[in-house]
C-alpha cells in the first residue's frame, strides 16, 4: 500500500502515518527524534576526558572512518574550517597516505567496531607506532584498542534504538568534536554547544511531524519521484555530503552532493542532457545568512539558472545564528526529510540489502 495523494499531489496526514507505522519496523524515526539527547549525552560524557599528551602534541589528524563514521568528520572539517588548530584530513579506504607519521593522529572511527577498511588503518598505524584513539560502540576495535593500549571512547548506543550508525550522528558528531576540544585542536566554549542543543530541541517537534508546515516535510514532498542533487557552502558543505549519504541509504533514493562556488565551473553545463531527464531531477539548495556575500549571489543565480533549465529548486534555508547551530539544526531536519522519503517511497528506511548483499560477497 502506497500513501494516498490529494489532487494538488499532496500526501494525505493520516495515510503518512499509517505507512510510516506499517514500514517503520525499527522505529528509525524515534531514533531520530533522539538525536539531540544524542548530543547532549555524549558533550556530557566527555567533560572532563583527558589523553595522552603524544596525542595531543600533532601537526595534522586524520579520521579513519566508512560511511556514518566517517560523517561527523565531515561536518566538523566545515563547520570549524576557519577554527580548526590542526588540518583534518577523512580517509575512507585502506591505505593510508604517505605522510602520516608519529606527528599525525588517527581517529579510529567505526561505529559498529568491526568496519575492515578502519581496522586496516589500525593494523598500518600500530606497526608504525603513530598515536591513535579509537571511537567505537565496541566490537573489533575495541578489542584491538586494549590489546595495544590505545586510549579509546567507548559510547553506548541507547539513544539510537533502530541500530543504523547514520542516525547515530548525533553521537558521532559531538563525541568527535568534543574530542578536539579536549585535545586543544579547535576552541569551543560549553555555551555554543548549549545553544545549539536548545535549538535542536525546539526544532525536533516541528520536524517531527508529517505536515505541510514541517519544513523536512515539505522538502520530501518537493523531491518526490526525483534524483537529489544537494549543493551547499562553506561551514554546510559537510550536511549537504550527510543529507545525500541518507537520501541514498534511508530513502534508496538517487542523491549526490555539490559545493558552491565549485559547481559553478562545470555542473550548469552538465545538465544540459540527456534533456529528458531534468524533469526527475531536484537541486536542493542550502542557503544561509553566513555565507559569504558573493556565496549567497551565487545561490541565488545558480537557483535561477537551473529554473530556466525547468529543474526544480527547493531552497532549505537551517536556523540558527552560528555555524555550529545551523549545521545542528540542518542535520536533523535532513535526516527527517530522508526519512519522509522513504516513506513517500512505500519503503523501510532501516534496512540495506544491497549494501549487505556487497559485504557478504566481499566476506566470500
Amino acid at each position: 500500500m502506497s500513501c494516498s495523494l490529494h489532487p494538488g499531489g499532496h500526501f494525505e496526514k493520516k495515510a503518512v502515518e499509517t505507512t510510516m507505522e506499517r514500514l517503520d519496523q525499527s522505529d528509525m524515526h524515534g531514533s531520530i527524534g533522539s538525536i539531540p539527547d544524542q548530543v547532549e549525552a555524549a558533550w556530557t560524557e566527555m567533560a572532563g576526558r583527558a589523553f595522552p599528551d603524544a596525542c595531543r602534541n600533532v601537526d595534522h589528524v586524520v579520521v579513519a572512518g566508512m560511511g556514518g563514521s566517517a560523517l561527523g568528520a565531515h561536518l566538523i572539517q566545515d563547520v570549524f574550517r576557519d577554527r580548526l588548530r590542526v588540518p583534518v584530513t577523512v580517509v575512507s579506504d585502506y591505505a593510508a597516505p604517505a605522510w602520516i607519521d608519529e606527528r599525525t593522529l588517527i581517529v579510529l572511527s567505526s561505529y559498529s567496531g568491526g568496519t575492515e577498511e578502519v581496522m586496516a588503518m589500525a593494523e598500518y598505524g600500530a606497526a608504525r607506532g603513530i598515536p591513535m584513539i579509537a571511537l567505537t560502540t565496541g566490537g573489533d576495535l575495541e578489542a584491538f584498542a586494549g590489546r595495544h593500549a590505545l586510549p579509546a571512547v567507548v559510547f553506548s548506543s541507547e539513544l539510537n534504538t533502530c541500530g543504523q550508525p547514520r542516525i547515530g550522528l548525533g553521537y558521532a558528531v559531538t563525541y568527535l568534536l568534543a574530542m578536539f576540544r579536549q585535545l586543544g585542536f579547535v576552541e569551543l566554549a560549553g555555551t555554543e554547544v548549549a545553544g545549539a542543543i536548545m535549538l535542536l530541541r525546539e526544532m525536533n517537534p516541528v520536524y517531527a511531524a508529517p505536515e505541510e508546515d514541517n519544513p523536512a516535510y515539505e522538502l520530501a514532498l518537493s523531491a518526490q519521484g526525483k534524483s537529489v542533487l544537494i549543493m551547499a557552502s562553506e561551514h554546510l558543505t559537510g550536511n549537504a555530503h550527510i543529507m545525500a549519504n541518507q537520501w541514498n541509504e534511508n530513502a534508496k533514493n538517487l542523491a549526490a552532493w555539490f559545493a558552491i562556488p565549485e559547481l559553478n565551473h562545470h555542473l550548469l553545463e552538465g545538465m544540459t542532457h540527456p534533456g529528458e531527464n531534468r524533469d526527475g531531477l531536484a537541486a536542493v539548495l542550502i542557503q544561509s545568512d553566513l555565507y559569504d556575500p558573493r556565496n549567497q549571489r551565487r545561490h541565488e543565480i545558480t537557483r535561477i539558472l537551473l529554473s530556466e533549465q525547468g529543474i526544480a529548486c527547493p531552497v532549505v534555508t537551517p536556523r540558527g545564528t552560528t555555524a555550529l547551530e545551523q549545521a545542528f539544526d540542518l542535520l536533523l531536519l535532513g535526516t527527517y526529510a530522508s526519512f519522509y522519503q522513504a516513506v513517500m517511497n512505500d519503503t523501510d528506511p532501516s534496512p540495506i540489502p544491497w549494501v549487505d548483499q556487497f559485504k557478504r560477497r566481499m566476506a566470500d
